[in-house]
Order: structure tokens, then C-alpha cells, then sequence
């Protein structure tokens, strides 16, 4: 009896997810485009993109280059600042600056600091500093670009970073456990809510996410731990991105390129 309850009360559940309202989008471009890593896009309109492992800034048919053998793979990209590009080469644990023209400004690489660090995340803060996660101390910090030290803001993390992502004033991170929190540049660490599984998520707010997960996108409500889909045309996708209404799909062959209205 109790069996065929839980069996009623799961296909009640289903139909009503089904039933659920998806988000819609309105597809504005469409871009043939070859093997490529999307990065994203600036407020100026330049696309910034990795082929093979060569770092690109493209729009109206001009491309700027950088690339670095010696460095390997470049792990992460951070655009929040045009002028002041970062690149996270994790494997040889060294961060590259780059200006907007793509010129080398600053390397830095963390093995050889006054105060040595095994870099796991790393993003651009205020003030000329830049989010550390050493995995030694397996504490988050602060790195000044002018002073050259570090300094933790955190206690030792209980689990292992699975996902990150920062802006100049909050780092953001998933642990191994789909736990969501927050801290801000005083460590005050906030605990945001439990991730479903996913192939890839963008956090929005801090209630907020896109996930992808197969080939559906959903819109992520951390607080009440609802989702809605969003109405994509495409039958399979490889990856996204999203800022400021806009939306990115990206498939083998192409970028579709989608305004979307996700606030209520």
C-alpha cells in the first residue's frame, strides 16, 4: 500500500512539473561557428573565446590574440573587468593579467610568492586584490596586487570547491555536497541553499542559477528549490551563457543567441 502511495504521489509530482510554465525566449542571431570555448561577452560587445588554448577577443571581423605555451591550459577566464582581464592557468599554478588589448601586464605565479599558495579558484575583487582558495590551508583570501600578500578571510573549508564563481565584492562556490554559500570581502560566509545535479550552472543572484542539465535549461529558485524550464528550440546543446538578457546557446556547428526576461 504504501508503495502504490509513493507511486501516486511521484506521478502527481511529474505531471505538475510537466504542467509547469516554461520561460520564454525570443532568438535574435543565429552564427555558424567552429570548435571553440565560449567565454563571454563584455558590455562593448566583444566575445571573448579559447581555441586551442589560445585566449580571443573578437567583433566586427577584428581579433585580438594571447597565448602562452610555456603555461599550458588556461583553466578559467575572468571578465568582469574589460581593462583587466584574468587568466587562471591552474596546472601551473599562475594567473596572467591582461589589458584590453590583450598585452601580458602582470604574471604571477603563486609557487613562488613571499608566502607560497597551491591555487584552487581565483577571480578579481575590489581594490586591486584578487580572490585566492589555497588548498593548503584549504582556506578562501585575499591577494593585494600592489602590497603582494595574502590574507585569509575564512576558516578551513569543510569540503571541496566544485564550482565558483566571484564578483569584486562575493566569491560563490558549490562544494562536493551541492551546498551554495557566499562570502563577502569581510568573510562573513552565508549559506545560500542545496544545488540539484548538474552539467553546468551559472549563478544569477543569490537566489538564483541557470542550470544545465542533458539538453534542457532550467531557471533555479535556491530558496524555495523550484525550477522553471526555459523554452530553448534546440534538440541538443553543448553549453550557455547568460548576462544582461542575454542568453547564448551554444551547439557543434553554432551560437544562438536569445533575449530572455527572467526577473518576475
Amino acid at each position: 500500500m504504501k508503495q502504490l502511495l509513493f507511486l501516486f504521489l511521484t506521478l502527481c509530482y511529474a505531471s505538475l512539473s510537466a504542467q509547469e510554465p516554461s520561460i520564454p525566449v525570443k532568438l535574435l542571431s543565429n552564427a555558424l561557428a567552429g570548435p571553440q570555448r565560449y567565454v563571454g561577452t563584455d558590455a562593448f560587445g566583444w566575445k571573448y573565446t579559447i581555441v586551442e588554448n589560445e585566449f580571443r577577443k573578437e567583433k566586427d571581423n577584428k581579433t585580438m590574440r594571447y597565448k602562452s605555451v610555456s603555461l599550458g591550459e588556461i583553466y578559467k577566464a575572468d571578465l568582469q573587468n574589460p581593462l583587466q582581464i584574468i587568466l587562471f592557468y591552474r596546472k601551473f599554478n599562475t594567473a596572467v593579467l591582461l589589458d584590453n588589448q590583450l598585452n601580458e601586464t602582470t604574471r604571477i605565479n603563486f609557487s613562488n610568492v613571499p608566502q607560497p599558495l597551491i591555487t584552487e579558484a581565483i577571480g578579481l575583487a575590489s581594490q586591486n586584490r584578487l580572490w585566492i582558495y589555497d588548498i593548503t590551508t584549504q582556506q578562501l583570501g585575499l591577494y593585494d596586487l600592489i602590497q603582494k600578500n595574502f590574507k585569509t578571510i575564512t576558516p578551513p573549508f569543510s569540503d571541496n570547491i566544485k564550482y565558483y564563481q566571484s564578483d569584486y565584492n562575493y566569491f560563490y562556490w558549490i562544494d562536493t555536497s551541492n551546498k551554495c554559500f557566499m562570502v563577502n570581502l569581510f568573510g562573513n560566509v552565508g549559506f545560500l541553499g542545496i544545488i540539484p545535479e548538474y552539467d553546468q550552472i551559472q549563478l544569477l543572484t543569490s537566489s538564483e542559477a541557470l542550470i544545465k542539465k542533458g539538453n534542457a535549461l532550467y531557471l533555479y529558485n535556491l530558496e524555495t528549490q523550484t525550477q522553471k524550464p526555459i523554452a530553448l528550440v534546440e534538440k541538443s546543446f553543448q553549453s550557455f551563457h547568460y548576462t544582461a538578457q542575454i542568453l547564448s546557446i551554444f551547439t557543434d556547428s553554432e551560437i544562438n543567441t536569445y533575449k530572455i526576461i527572467l526577473s518576475k
